[in-house]
Order: structure tokens, then sequence, then C-alpha cells
């Protein structure tokens, strides 16, 4: 057997028939052979490594996501470098150019905010990039990107099912953040569809740590008679409201209503709070292949898909 036909099935070019693979990654097994990804970087002019750039590694979304992405590309092959980047754009910027001068084989920022630097920075890298849940604006790079006006919808429809009227609002930067503005404005829809007015108090600002979701309920329901409910754009803002809640002795559907725009993590997935949003690990598997085939295929056109299935927990 030739030295290239068993680079070809190393490397998982196509075009291999399926018993000559097999006999060759018995071989490899049997050798105990492990690549040399420099060398082999310095063959086909790229790492087999792929950035990704989180936002916040303490947020679930993103290591649910994250998850998806790491089980498709190391079936291929490839490594993934995570960048917790802490929504700071120059450190984005920073990870981009590393990503370009070790010559990764791809990038996936997903952290749900846009900036010029960081698109410019993209732009320059010369790596293949998938935008996961940032929806820029823009003709340069593949996206993909969750229904997340939908979860902001279905959120605040199961509480005004439930008979909620002061339904807060608690949001991330939906100035930025695509995210954040997309549930926002699936909040609102539901509010007007049910002909209920939002006022400028029941849209309150948080910066998606646990934190601010705390400090938001403590000025929401301190002072709070009625019947009142949070839809929360997401679980860290949602753990902190349920944890001044608790504080307070309030116990939800009794004395305040929840629900959460995204999916929490799997050992949250039965609890009272309501949540709808993205299937994260499903979304970033989507991710992961849309980048393979930019790799693949670094001509093909342009492409953007939303991603529609959404989970929906109605306790």
């Amino acid at each position: 057997m030739s030295k290239s036909t068993v680079s070809r099935v190393i490397n998982n070019a196509p075009n291999v028939k399926p018993e000559t693979r097999e006999r060759v990654m018995q071989a490899v097994q049997k050798l105990g052979y492990q690549p040399d990804i420099l060398a082999r970087g310095m063959i086909t002019g790229m790492l087999p490594m792929v950035l990704v750039i989180v936002g916040d590694i303490q947020n679930h979304f993103f290591t649910q996501a994250l998850a998806g992405i790491e089980a498709t590309l190391e079936e291929q092959g490839f490594m993934v470098v995570v960048f917790d980047s802490g929504y700071e754009h120059e450190r984005e910027v920073t990870s981009i150019q590393m990503a370009k001068t070790c010559r990764f084989a791809g990038i996936i920022p997903m952290t749900g905010f846009a900036s010029d630097k960081v698109t410019q920075a993209l732009r320059e890298s010369d790596c293949p990039v998938v935008l996961l849940n940032c929806h820029r604006e823009n003709r340069f790079f593949d996206q993909i990107f969750g229904d997340d006006y939908g979860a902001g919808y279905s959120a605040t429809n199961a509480l005004l099912q439930r008979g909620y009227q002061k339904i807060y609002h608690f949001s991330g930067n939906s100035v930025e953040s695509f995210i954040s503005a997309e549930r926002e404005r699936g909040y609102r829809q539901a509010m007007e569809e049910a002909g209920v007015p939002v006022t400028e108090d029941m849209v309150c600002q948080g910066n998606l740590r646990q934190d601010s979701g705390f400090l938001l309920a403590q000025r929401c329901l301190e002072g709070e008679t009625g019947k009142a409910a949070i839809c929360c754009n997401n679980f860290l803002m949602c753990l902190g409201a349920m944890s001044y809640a608790q504080q307070r002795g309030m116990v939800m559907w009794k004395d305040y209503g929840m629900a959460i725009c995204e999916q929490p993590p799997v050992f949250y997935q039965d609890s009272e709070f309501i949540y709808a949003g993205p299937k994260l690990q499903e979304i970033g598997k989507a991710a992961a292949q849309l980048l393979l085939e930019r790799i693949n295929q670094p001509d093909k056109e342009r492409t953007s898909i939303r991603f529609s299935p959404l989970d929906v927990y109605l306790p």
C-alpha cells in the first residue's frame, strides 16, 4: 500500500475505499501511530485546530454549545482551543491574531456581541469562520443562529398564560448583542399581542451574570405587592433572581413567576421554572459541521442558517 494512500486515510480524505480505510486504521491502532500535527501543518498550511471564542466560560450557554462543537470536530481529527474573552473585544482580537499566526484551521466566535474591530480581525485572519449566534450583518462569513426571538416570545407567552400581567424582562445588552435584542423583541411581541403595555421600568438591562440577576430582582421585587413574574434573558441571571427571592422567603408560582429564554443545564431541566430556547448542543454540532464544509470547500457560497428547533419546558 502506498504512502499517499495511508496519508489520505489519516487525513480523512474522501474517495478512499471503505475496506482500504479499515485496513489502514487497523494498522494505525496496532502500531500506536500518533500524527505529528506540526509537520502536518507545515505540509497542509494549517494546524488541525479550531479556535472557539466564548464570552463567559461560566455561562452554560457556551459550555453546552461547545460540547456539540467538540464532539463533531474531534471526530474529524480537529482539536478545539477555547478562549474566554470576558466579552472584551480587544481580547477577542488578540485571540484571532494568535489563530492567524499559528495557522489554525478555523474560528468559531459565539460571544453574541458585534464589533467592527472583531469583524475586521476575522476578515484578516485567513481562517475559515463560522459565526455562532452572533448574527453580525455582513457578507463575509458563514453563520448559524438560534431562534432567540421565538425563545423570548414562548417564555413570555407561557407566563401570560399563567395569568401574569406584570412581567419584567431581565435583558442583556440588547444594543450590542443580537441574542439579547431578539429575546427582548420576542418578549415585547408576546406582551403586545396580549394587550399588556410594557412600561420603561419593566425592561431591565443587565450584564448576563448572576449578580446582575440578583440586583435586578431586588430592584423589581422588593416593593412589588401584586402578582409579578420575571422573564430572564439567560440562566445565570435567573439564578441570581431566584437567590434574591429565596432570601426574601418568596416561593415560585406562589409569590412570583419565572421563565428563561434559553435552555438551562441538564441538571436544572426538571426545575419549577419555565424555559424556552435553542437546543444548544445541536446548534453547536451544526456550527462545527458548517465549518468543516467551509474548510473542505473554501470557495462555496456563504451560508446563513436559522436553527429553529426550540427546547420548551412548561412545569
